[in-house]
């Protein structure tokens, strides 16, 4: 147990990074790491007794083994854009274990994953395509910021761009060989045979109170519909104060709980504050809560199809009829590329990232989704628009 106001309020620094970053390295920030390691003991004892996550602590890096109660698309990087991203990615971590480890330039590599991913009636990798190019870009980029991978020399913007150099030299960072991720013989087996994934969400793992923090500090929220043993837990005075207690002992923040959903509420950011999970700077987000505020508009109306539970389902072609008029009245504000981009792929896009924020999901029906109680809460207004007392008060 930490007495020492100010060194608790250092052992919460440490708590936040390790929860909202994959990987805190020394290049990046050398005091926060010391810190870490400084406080490794309390934190893995913390951590393990809530969680049961691991900390690593090495001179060069300091990372939260996060395992979540179950998998969903908000648990993706946060650079990473779609499949050819995370392809790419495994390619890049395979290669480094096929060469063992030797420096290599972008040219060489990109060269034998061409070479690799090329199979019968399966074209392989196309360097020619740009949109490839800038995939790899992203992954060469965040293997960087992960402490996976160290430029050397050259740089990986001008071989995605062809201009320059055209080229980049990489050597394998301190980190590249503590990553692993533990994947279910199941998962293997369905990826070998080629099976797609199921829609649903996978059953949970763990204690209830195990899964109820894991999903509190890893996921945009907790809802009752995916595990309501779990979120029983909030329901009585006794284990709810506990949960509470707890969350305040390892963070600075708030706890707020709905008949249908629990989340955790970070403050406002601050210069030196973890970055909250959702941007709200981007032309993308903009779309996203104008979106949800339109939602919003017609859940209170009662023109949404109710799913139970606070949730409502919603067909693809409603959202790009949505999205379109969204587009004219303001793409304007969400910048140049977005206000001329095509419809369905702006379409792709909002969903994607309302995925990824924990406000939407898949169903078992092709071209349907399934808007969660979280998007209700969130919505764009811009000067001189108009708005309501309820909008107001979670804008």
């Amino acid at each position: 147990m930490i007495t020492s106001e100010a060194a608790h309020r250092d052992f919460r620094l440490c708590a936040e990074a390790l929860i909202d970053r994959p990987i805190v390295t020394a290049t990046d920030d050398r005091p926060l790491l010391d810190r870490i390691r400084r406080h490794q003991p309390a934190l893995q004892s913390t951590f393990g007794r809530l969680t049961g996550w691991r900390v690593q602590a090495h001179p060069e890096f300091a990372r939260l083994v996060k395992t979540p109660a179950r998998a969903e698309a908000s648990h993706g990087l946060a650079w990473a854009r779609g499949r050819t991203d995370y392809a790419l990615l495994t390619w890049v971590l395979w290669y480094g274990e096929h060469t063992g480890g030797r420096r290599f330039t972008v040219s060489q590599i990109a060269e034998e994953i061409k070479l690799r991913s090329t199979g019968p009636g399966d074209p392989g990798l196309d360097w020619a395509s740009r949109d490839q190019r800038l995939a790899a870009r992203r992954v060469f980029r965040g293997l960087e910021e992960l402490g996976v991978l160290r430029l050397q020399d050259g740089s990986v913007d001008e071989w995605a761009d062809e201009n320059g150099k055209r080229d980049a030299l990489y050597s394998w960072g301190d980190a590249a060989w503590r990553l692993h991720v533990g994947i279910p013989a199941s998962e293997l087996e369905r990826l070998a045979e080629g099976r797609p994934s199921s829609p649903s969400p996978a059953p949970p793992e763990g204690t209830d109170e195990l899964r109820l923090y894991r999903t509190l500090l890893l996921n945009p929220a907790l809802f009752r519909r995916d595990d309501p043993a779990a979120f029983r837990l909030l329901d009585a005075k006794e284990s709810l104060a506990r949960v509470i207690h707890n969350l305040k002992y390892l963070t600075n923040w708030e706890l707020e709980v709905t008949p249908e959903y629990a989340r955790v509420l970070r403050p406002p950011r601050s210069d030196d504050a973890v970055q909250t999970p959702i941007a709200v700077t981007s032309g993308l987000a903009h779309a996203v809560l104008c979106f949800c505020g339109l939602l919003r508009e017609r859940q209170q109306a009662g023109r949404l199809v109710s799913a139970g539970s606070e949730t409502f389902l919603i067909d693809e072609s409603r959202i790009w009829q949505d999205l379109d008029e969204l587009q004219k009245r303001f793409g304007a504000k969400w910048g140049k590329t977005m206000q001329q981009q095509k419809v369905s792929a702006l379409a792709d896009d909002v969903v994607a990232e309302m995925k990824a924020w924990g406000l939407m999901r898949d169903t078992d029906v092709p071209g349907q989704y399934l808007v969660l109680p979280t998007a209700g809460r969130l919505a764009a207004h811009y000067a001189g628009e108009a708005v309501s007392d309820d909008d107001a008060e979670d804008r």
